[in-house]
């Protein structure tokens, strides 16, 4: 009887095509990780931005626009607290900060030891200057009023009534401000986010890590004008390519124009 000889891998070949698997796979897995936590983030902004923005408009609804609201201003505690609560109401949270003192809001609402002056997580302590809280997703939301009569000039607007930030992830890292911390301002009418075409504190300087210190009094770490960005491009490229413009390329894969 004739025996076939079938062909086979040896273990040699195998353990040499495992190996060369694994290091394909060590390769890319961070990038597609990477990739992941960056479209989560996009939406998980917009989803925040929906919702702020609908408890915007019903505290207005409610109570007028914030001009009537009875604030005092920024250097005002109580001013704070009136904005937070006229807000929160419309809010699912986990957590509501507003009446704490520095210690405990940052045990709660916050990570004790952050650094930077613009780390929102950081403001958290600061609770004559801010008010937060937690919503149910776990985003960490700051709230501080800028001008109790809304005629701050902010971009243009000069209806500026203050400034809302949040970090998206709460606790976790990486609490940097473009990463996973952004900020938006509000007028009488809406919350817009910082970073908008054309506006004062342009996204090509302040959210730009190779641009060392964009304004002054802004740490040199800072990128507090992404939130425009990642909404309406719905990428966070500008953390891997610094020629993004909004005249210009809109991702790192683009050619530019110039």
């Amino acid at each position: 009887m004739k025996i076939s000889k079938e062909k086979a891998f040896t273990l040699a070949e195998v353990l040499i095509t495992l190996g060369i698997i694994g290091v394909v796979a060590a390769m890319t897995m961070p990038s597609l990780i990477m990739n992941y936590q960056e479209k989560a983030r996009v939406a998980q902004l917009k989803r925040v931005y929906s919702v702020l923005s609908q408890a915007y408009v019903s505290a207005i609804q409610e109570n007028g626009t914030p001009d009537e609201w009875g604030m005092g201003g920024m250097y005002d505690e109580n001013s704070h607290l009136i904005l937070a609560n006229n807000l929160k109401k419309h809010l699912k949270l986990s957590e509501d900060c507003t009446t704490m003192n520095g210690t405990q809001a940052i045990k709660t609402c916050g990570v004790q030891g952050s650094t930077g002056k613009n780390n929102i997580l950081k403001w958290v302590a600061s609770t004559s200057s801010y008010k937060s809280v937690v919503l149910n997703d776990g985003t960490i939301v700051v709230f501080r009023l800028w001008s109790s009569s809304c005629n701050a000039n902010y971009s243009g607007d000069k209806e500026t009534c203050g400034e809302i930030a949040v970090d998206l992830n709460g606790k976790k890292h990486p609490n940097s401000l473009g990463y996973d911390q952004f900020e938006f301002y509000f007028n009488k009418n809406k919350i817009e986010p910082f970073g908008q075409p054309n506006s004062a504190l342009r996204f090509e300087k302040a959210c730009n890590k190779s641009v060392n210190t964009p304004y002054p009094g802004f740490d040199s770490s800072s990128m507090y004008s992404c939130a425009a960005w990642v909404l309406y491009n719905e990428n966070q490229d500008y953390l891997h390519c610094d020629d993004l413009s909004w005249d210009g390329k809109h991702s790192c894969k683009e050619k530019s124009s110039k």
